[in-house]
């Protein structure tokens, strides 16, 4: 895809016409987000009966009975199940007919996209009412955050490189409606949905590239030599592969600032200075982005659970340059919004749904597998220090839902939890948000096994750290071969493409490598389980085909 050349000017006058009300909307939004951690019991009750004034109408909570909670709110937790998604199925495929009406009495805008359990996309309905009274409000809560603490992000219309939203043109539809990502802002709809001052800019708008690599070089074109301080993204790899295609494309975009080029097309005035001036940046292989932009004086991204493994590397990145954390979220909600730099732990966002917590020792799924149920706490009865199931109720109509998300209570602040992200109930990993979990795992391992007429037996799967990472799994095989592990590695890499729609598109996208599968003899895997059983506590101890780590790799083929 080329460029469009933008009429100069243009977008720049919307940033400046929009640029006071955005910052206004941001402290508003954040302002409330204060206002409710101080008295999260209030706010907890507010959303509650929220929920309840706009779904006890709805066709389910009638044909339920849940209509009653209007006249008896107290009773929420005790009328109204714990509920998976899954379980949301049937009233879901009615609401993608109806659009709107049988969850809650707010009409459906668009269908929200994410991974299932089993890899078959969700539809998360994403409602007038959400969009108006929740979802739009947190996000501008955390810019509030962002420009509260660091106002100079929007000193000037290339102060900011926004790379957490996109604007796409929507392939996918349900019965009409939009399905989408949750990040993908197009189109808009309506005044009060997301607009941020960038928000025509020629790295923002729906003329750029829809491939990664080809939509990052094309922001980094337009940005370069700009005073570029604030980089925003949701997971921390994004701003890694970044580095790495400003490496891999070093050349070119020298070539193009020299040439005043974008794709062949014009984009800005040649400069040769500011050419050169690149090019003796871009010479040393070590260069950070703070390099490429000395005007750096923020970046933000997912900091804690997995994501703060690339910390080492972020501070590699961004030397000297300050950090936020992005909002603790996933399609179905948000759980925390930053108020300050703190990496680890967020406040509760108490104003964003009615939250209710089980033990993490509790095996939730177990009980709920089995038709049972469990009680729950509510937000002033955690304890600091415990591990917790989340369990949220939503102005979309998912009530009482259970995403298998567990988080750590680290401290309680005037009532309000600070909370971080620890897991997913069954996860196995995830590098760069595409949440692997077991099941995907063995279902992959299985499908990859039977094509090639092989019964799934012991293994171990394991991360391999690296630029850029994967997975390693070595499996135990009647005859083993190099061969066959070429072929399983290519057989069990498709399978977990098809299996999950993130690792598929991060496997596109180049920030993951193929799956490697290497074979090893029967009974290799058993033996080696036993000898960690010996080393170890034998009565604890137990054969985990899902490992933090790769050592199990050098230990049983010597690599």
């Amino acid at each position: 895809m080329t460029a469009t050349v933008m009429k100069p000017g243009n977008w720049q006058k919307n940033w400046a016409a929009r640029r006071a009300s955005f910052e206004a909307e941001c402290r508003d939004a954040r302002d409330g987000l204060l206002i409710d951690a101080k008295d999260p019991v209030t706010a907890q009750l507010r959303v509650r009966d929220d929920v309840i004034r706009l779904c006890a109408a709805s066709l389910h909570w009638k044909e339920r009975g849940y209509s009653v909670l209007a006249d008896e709110p107290h009773r929420f937790r005790s009328v109204l199940p714990i509920r998976r998604y899954d379980d949301f199925s049937e009233e879901i495929d009615r609401e993608t007919r109806t659009k709107g009406g049988v969850l809650s009495c707010s009409p459906v805008l668009r269908w929200l996209k994410t991974s299932g359990t089993t890899g078959t996309p969700k539809c998360v309905p994403y409602t007038l009412h959400w969009l108006l009274n929740y979802r739009i409000p947190a996000m501008k809560a955390m810019w509030g955050t962002y420009t509260e603490l660091h106002p100079e992000i929007l000193a000037h219309p290339h102060a900011t490189l926004d790379t957490q939203t996109v604007r796409e043109y929507v392939l996918d539809f349900v019965h009409g409606v939009q399905h989408q990502a949750v990040s993908n802002r197009h189109p808009k709809l309506n005044s009060r949905d997301w607009s941020p001052p960038w928000y025509d800019s020629p790295w923002f708008g729906t003329e750029t590239p829809t491939d990664h690599e080809g939509r990052m070089y094309h922001r980094i074109r337009h940005l370069v030599g700009r005073e570029l301080h604030f980089i925003s993204a949701i997971n921390p790899s994004t701003l890694v592969s970044m580095r790495d295609i400003i490496a891999a494309r070093r050349d070119q975009l020298v070539r193009d600032v020299r040439e005043g080029t974008l794709d062949g097309e014009p984009c800005t005035r040649p400069d040769e200075e500011a050419a050169r001036r690149l090019e003796a940046v871009l010479a040393e292989d070590d260069f950070t982005l703070k390099d490429v932009w000395p005007s750096l004086t923020l970046y933000s991204c997912w900091l804690s659970a997995s994501a703060g493994l690339y910390q080492a590397k972020l501070d590699t990145l961004f030397p000297g340059v300050h950090k936020l954390p992005f909002m603790s979220c996933g399609t179905e909600g948000v759980t925390t919004i930053p108020v300050d730099a703190t990496a680890h732990s967020q406040p509760l966002a108490v104003g964003q749904a009615f939250f209710e917590f089980v033990p993490a020792e509790v095996p939730l799924g177990e009980l709920l597998e089995a038709g049972d149920t469990a009680d729950t706490l509510l937000v002033e009865e955690v304890e600091e220090g415990r591990d917790y199931h989340l369990i949220m109720t939503q102005a979309t109509g998912l009530y009482r839902l259970w995403t298998g998300d567990v988080y750590h209570v680290d401290r309680i602040d005037g009532g309000t939890p600070w909370v971080h992200f620890v897991h997913r109930d069954g996860l196995f990993h995830s590098f760069t948000g595409e949440k692997i979990t077991e099941t995907q795992v063995t279902r992959s391992i299985q499908q990859g096994m039977a094509g090639c007429g092989l019964e799934t037996g012991l293994y171990l799967c394991g991360p391999r750290w690296g630029e850029p990472p994967g997975y390693v799994v070595v499996a135990e095989v009647p005859t083993p071969s190099e061969a066959l592990s070429t072929t399983l590695s290519a057989a069990v890499d498709q399978a977990l493409r098809e299996i999950n729609i993130e690792y598929a598109s991060k496997r596109d996208s180049g920030r993951l490598l193929p799956l490697e599968v290497i074979t090893v003899e029967h009974d290799a895997i058993s033996s080696y389980t036993e000898s960690r059983r010996q080393a170890g506590n034998a009565n604890q101890y137990k054969y985990k085909p899902y490992q933090q780590d790769i050592d199990f790799v050098a230990d049983l083929v010597g690599r």
